[in-house]
Parts: structure tokens; sequence; C-alpha cells
């Protein structure tokens, strides 16, 4: 055999062996990264699997931790000693038992001290009524709200001038020292301008369907209705969405929504919204005219 060959061959030979050892070598390699891989993965779904357990425990905790409910004596000194849990027995009020929940209500505020600082013209009923009248007749733009900055500002500043100063001041001042039974409150409110009434007469202050609607588009459909909500505390903007969303149901109920807004994205946001928001006397029943709604609009 001539040197070449022998050249060739050991060149052969070696690159064989070293093949052999590449593979054993990235066999032994693989072998020891799986090994640790599996390791590793174990103990990731040991911390993961303790974590969700005592995730799992801190929300069993906070099911069971009694959600404050609002001070009774308060809610009937502002809405009428006859008043009782209004929500948890809806199905037995008559028109007439909120409407005289209502006048209570006004009567109440206006013996409050810092109600009584402002020498209201008529006290707040008619202040209230005068608010109504301005926001029903300047409604808010919805569609085509950012079609300048000038449309913009104006519905971003359209509380404060439609209404003017001192009745932002009062609003607010009642939203500040009432801020307790705010959830009574807004509940009486809704079932004041939802509630048949088949007297004659119908009593001042409640505005139509459609102004209803048009202000529940504004905070669930534009930007500047988004922002206000932002603006203020967790519960009364959780409440406001979720009334928001229940009257434009009944919006399309009456086949008022002109807009055409699709209802099913809000249901699901007030849902997520409120079910993760403690400190909701009535959140359960909240929930549960929800997910009515979401088996009504054949949400999956």
């Amino acid at each position: 055999m001539g040197k070449k060959a022998k050249i060739i061959i050991g060149i052969a030979v070696a690159t064989a062996l070293g093949a052999l050892i590449y593979v054993n070598v990235m066999n032994w390699y693989k072998k020891g990264v799986n090994k640790a891989q599996t390791v590793e993965r174990k103990i990731w779904q040991e911390k993961t699997e303790g974590l969700e357990m005592k995730i799992a425990g801190l929300e069993q905790q906070l099911s069971e931790t009694a959600e404050p409910a609002e001070p009774k004596e308060k809610v009937s000194e502002a809405l009428g000693k006859t008043f009782t849990d209004t929500i948890q027995n809806e199905k037995l009020l008559t028109f007439a038992d909120v409407n005289a929940q209502i006048m209570a209500f006004f009567a109440y505020l206006d013996g409050q001290p810092y109600i009584a600082e402002q020498k209201l013209d008529g006290g707040t009923y008619q202040q209230y009524l005068q608010i109504v009248e301005r926001l029903s007749k300047n409604p808010p733009f919805v569609v085509g709200e950012t079609d300048s900055l000038h449309r913009l500002y104006k519905n971003m500043a359209h509380f404060y001038r439609v209404l003017g100063k001192n009745r932002i001041k009062l609003i607010k001042d009642v939203l500040a020292n009432e801020s307790q039974i705010m959830e009574s409150v807004m509940r009486t409110f809704y079932l004041w301008y939802t509630l048949e009434d088949k007297a004659k007469e119908k009593p001042a202050g409640r505005p139509a369907l459609k102004v209803s609607y048009t202000y529940a588009s504004y905070f669930l459909e534009t930007i500047s209705g988004r922002s206000y909500l932002l603006r203020r505390n967790s519960k009364i903007r959780l409440l406001t969405y979720y009334y928001s969303v229940m009257f434009l149901d009944r919006a399309n109920d009456k086949q008022l929504n002109s807009l055409g807004i699709d209802i099913r994205p809000h249901i699901k946001a007030a849902y997520q919204d409120i079910k993760n928001q403690m400190g909701l006397a009535n959140r359960r029943i909240y929930l549960q005219d929800l997910d009515r709604l979401a088996r009504k609009y054949k949400m999956s």
C-alpha cells in the first residue's frame, strides 16, 4: 500500500472516529440537557402549582369576606323610613314607592349643612329638574366626536359647559358627602326612570329613554365619556358603566338603538369589572343581570 493510500485511509478512520465521538458526545449532551430541562420543568411546575394554590386560597378568602354593606340607618334617613333593601324587593315595589323614596332623598339633601351653605333657589329638587332639562336639550356628540378638535374639546367639557360651575360643584358635593349610600341612591333613580307609571300626570325629572340612551352611548362609546368615568371613584365608575349597559338594553328592546351600538363587548367588560370589584353590596345581583343579558344576546 502506497504512502498516499495510507494517508487517505488514516484520514477516513480519523473522520469516522471523530464523527462517532461527536455523535456520542452530542447524545450525552442532549441527555444531560433533557434531564436538566426535565428537572427545571418539574421545579417550575411545583412552584406554579404552589402559586396557583396560594392564589386560589386568596380568592377563596376574598369571596368569603363579607362585602361592606351600606349603613342602613343612613340609607333609611336619605331615602325614607319605609325604605328597605330596594334591590332585593324590586318586584314588590310600585312606582309610588320609588317616587316617595326619590322625594325623600331631595328632602334629605335640603337638610344637609353642605347643601344649606349653597342657598339654592328652590332646593335640590328644582336644581335637579334644571340639570335634567339642560342635559336633555344639549346632548353630547356620540358620532363624529373626533371629526375636529373643536368637537372633541366640546365633548370633553360637556358637563361643565352645559351645567356651569355652580351645578357641577353641587353634584360633586353630593357625590363626595353621600358616597356611602350612592349605590342605593343610584339604584333608586334607575327604578324611578324605568318603572312604568300609570298615572295621567307624570312626575317631572324623569328623562326620556332616548336621552338616557344618548348619555349611555356617550359613556360607553366615546373618548370623552370614558375619560369622564376614569376621573370618578371606582364604585361610581363601575355602576355608571353598568347602568349604561342596562339602558342600552332597554333601547334595544324599544328599537331605539339608532346608532347600532353592539352591546355584547360592554356586557363582557361590565361583568369582568364588577366581578373583580370588592365593595359593591349588591355585586351578585349586578352579575346576575349581566349574565341574563349575556344569554339574551347569545354570547358564547
